[in-house]
């Protein structure tokens, strides 16, 4: 079994030089194929002697063919896992550093202990983190392991042959085609829990060689662990920042850059697409592992350039939950949909209408990736974002525990018997919805009645028969009648109590 010091101890450069060994031997061989095969055919010789010559020949030929595909198998299976090794030493790496950070030392047992100095408060949670970073690493390196040692089995026993009357180089690529990483792709229009089956059933080198080659293939398909989507999108990302130098877009790239290159909490990029106004799903800790673990979803005028904003928000969250006692937290900006860009536009659903299966598809691969006992799962909009929630929870239903409505122009129901919550018995749902306002701010007028008709995208959720929980908040920047823009965006200012309740609904403890 392997340990924490022995993973420590790996070293991908040594397996690299396997690799390029192998593959020195197979390119001086290949390169000798004509003399070869001239060992097995003798034009101008005839007789016993000749044919003993011819066979001994072939049989030499034919072996060069099988040690050629072997060699192949080996070396395309080293490279691989030199590819794997890395990121498992990086991970290392970075989780010995965050232990140390924070006062803590991880023994080659892989237990954590106090390292010198006082305790701090923070050491329970970070040793939680610690834990199932440890769990998850060990695991990954289990499985990079039993990949290599099966490569090199089936090459040592014979169990990769040659190609067929081809030659020395068909052998070569017929040898590393049965190295066990042909990789089948994931399911057409896949439910997350198709995709998280097709995912598990690679091996751990064919997941790595996949994501190196084809990382966009993965990042966004929900079912897909955290930290494998992780891993293909920042590849993508660090290629769409060489390729859209001087696009607007550019700016929120290098806010997803920057927030990835901070820790405590770690962020991973979960979903990144820059096609039109851009999409991207960055969580500030780990949803896969996380106790509580919150989907915000921004509102108008929401796109991939000003996301920074959003993970600023996001991270606030996730200090405000952790502050409320929440033991794990992952606090998710869901940026998956086209926003509208003006208030003019956000008079419609069409919007939400758009975006809503693409949440619940995001919240069923949370569900499906979670690792341990499920998560307590809130998903939250602010103003439009709002409107994607409630549709999304309203029509198919959401995989979550807790709705969140901040700051709402409708959410597409008249009243929360019309939300749906998977695993939250219907008659108890008003007790899982909770809304807030600022009595200063301007979304208050798009939610008066006028001459009896309701309003464009449904009932106000702060209202009292509406039947959810109203919870508190800073009346926000005063302004011409009453109103003013500034309230709309204050809701996570340090001093204003719906930071502190929006921490206390994520941790699951009720509010105020």
């Amino acid at each position: 079994m392997l340990t924490w010091g022995d993973v420590r101890r790996w070293d991908p450069a040594a397996i690299g030089r396997v690799a390029d060994a192998l593959n020195d031997g197979c390119t001086r061989i290949i390169a000798a194929n004509d003399d070869v095969e001239a060992m097995a055919r003798f034009t101008d010789w005839s007789g016993d002697a000749a044919t003993a010559a011819s066979t001994r020949g072939g049989s030499l030929t034919s072996t060069l063919e099988r040690l050629v595909a072997e060699a192949a198998a080996v070396r395309r299976g080293a490279h691989e896992v030199q590819i794997a090794l890395d990121r498992i030493v990086a991970f290392v790496r970075e989780t010995d550093e965050l232990a140390s950070r924070h006062g803590l030392v991880i023994d080659a047992g892989g237990e954590i202990a106090l390292s010198s100095g006082p305790a701090r408060p923070d050491q329970p949670r970070v040793k939680a983190e610690l834990a199932d970073r440890i769990e998850q690493l060990l695991r990954r390196a289990t499985d990079v392991d039993a990949d290599f040692a099966d490569i090199m089995r089936r090459a040592l026993h014979g169990e990769i042959t040659e190609q067929a009357g081809g030659t020395l180089a068909q052998a070569a690529d017929a040898g590393a085609a049965q190295s066990g990483l042909s990789i089948i792709g994931p399911p057409e229009n896949g439910s997350p829990g198709d995709n998280k089956a097709w995912w598990a059933s690679l091996s751990d080198t064919a997941k790595v060689a996949l994501l190196q080659g084809n990382p966009g293939l993965v990042g966004n398909l929900d079912g897909i662990p955290a930290t494998d989507r992780d891993a293909a999108n920042r590849a993508v990302l660090a290629r769409e920042i060489a390729r859209l130098q001087g696009d607007p877009k550019l700016r929120g790239l290098e806010a997803i850059q920057q927030r990835l290159d901070r820790s405590d909490p770690q962020a991973f990029l979960l979903g990144l697409d820059t096609g039109g106004d851009g999409k991207a799903i960055v969580s500030a800790g780990n949803p896969d592992t996380a106790v509580n673990v919150a989907t915000y979803v921004p509102g108008t005028g929401s796109e991939l350039s000003k996301i920074g904003g959003d993970l600023n928000r996001s991270d606030k969250m996730w200090a405000a939950a952790t502050t409320s006692g929440s033991p794990s937290t992952a606090v998710i900006t869901w940026l998956g949909y086209d926003a509208p860009n003006e208030i003019t536009d956000a008079a419609s659903a069409k919007y939400a209408d758009g975006g809503k299966a693409a949440l619940a598809g995001f919240q069923d691969g949370l569900r499906e990736t979670h690792q341990g006992p499920p998560s307590h799962n809130t998903v939250m909009g602010h103003s439009y974002g709002t409107t994607v929630v409630g549709h999304a929870a309203g029509d198919g239903g959401l995989a979550a525990d807790e709705l969140v409505f901040v700051a709402s122009p409708g959410v597409g129901a008249h009243d929360v018997s019309e939300l749906h919550l998977d695993g939250v018995d219907p008659g108890e749902t008003g007790k899982h919805v909770h809304a807030t306002v600022a009595e200063h701010d301007m979304i208050n007028l798009a939610n008066v009645e006028i001459a009896g008709y309701d309003p464009i995208l449904g009932q106000d959720p702060t209202d009292a028969d509406f039947g959810g929980q109203v919870f508190t908040s800073a009346p926000g920047t005063d302004g011409w009648g009453g109103y003013s823009s500034e309230a709309h965006s204050e809701y996570w200012e340090d001093n204003n109590p719906s930071l502190r309740n929006l921490g206390l609904i994520i941790a699951g403890k009720p509010t105020s």
